[in-house]
């Protein structure tokens, strides 16, 4: 397997402290230290600062996780199946991290108030492409345009919330939860 470019592992550590410790938590030596990349790397292809490594941190997440939405809102996938493995997929992540790491987008969205603009942006069209996908398949499930609208955006705050509460109590029950309603209220319901 080809070794990984400084850039990358400088991103993909920035993406694992982010998801524990959101954007003010994430210090620039312990991407350092995480990623063990040199640190003049980190000047070099971050010249802009930390608000440049986390937005494209965010970025990365972003790719990373709307890959895994596509995987998951395939065609041949119902509703129900689909959104089952999206829950699954979140509560797997707060499991193996002992429920230390979240979304690293939320982690720092939940900060975007007190950050640079280009920050919330980059979350903000984050959230937008996951909505797509979502939105998508819905649609191809034969929703109106209007309803996967808002279903895609009430499954995505759905998500996220019970991400966070999940988090806070320790237990994917939250998780668990957001996923019956969901499937209450979309009509999947077994």
């Amino acid at each position: 397997m080809a070794k990984k470019k400084p850039k990358q592992v400088l991103l993909e550590a920035t993406v694992s402290l982010m998801g524990e410790k959101g954007y003010f938590g994430t210090g620039l030596s312990e991407v350092l230290s995480l990623s063990q990349a040199p640190k003049g790397s980190l000047y070099y292809y971050f010249p802009q600062g930390k608000n440049q490594l986390m937005i494209e941190a965010i970025q990365l997440a972003g790719t990373q996780v709307n890959d895994v939405l596509r995987q998951m809102l395939v065609p041949q996938n119902d509703l129900k199946v689909a959104l089952q493995q999206i829950f699954s997929f979140f509560a797997q992540q707060l499991l193996s991290s002992d429920f230390k790491k979240s979304c690293p987008v939320a982690t720092v969205a939940a900060e975007s108030a007190s950050l640079a603009e280009e920050v919330r942006l980059a979350c903000e069209q984050v959230y937008a492409s996951w909505h797509t996908s979502i939105q998508q398949f819905l649609e191809q499930k034969g929703l109106s345009n209007t309803l996967a609208e808002k279903y895609a955006r009430f499954s995505l705050n759905l998500i996220e919330g019970n991400l966070l509460m999940s988090r806070v109590f320790k237990d994917t029950k939250h998780l668990e939860q957001g996923l019956e309603v969901l499937l209450e209220v979309m009509g999947s319901k077994e």
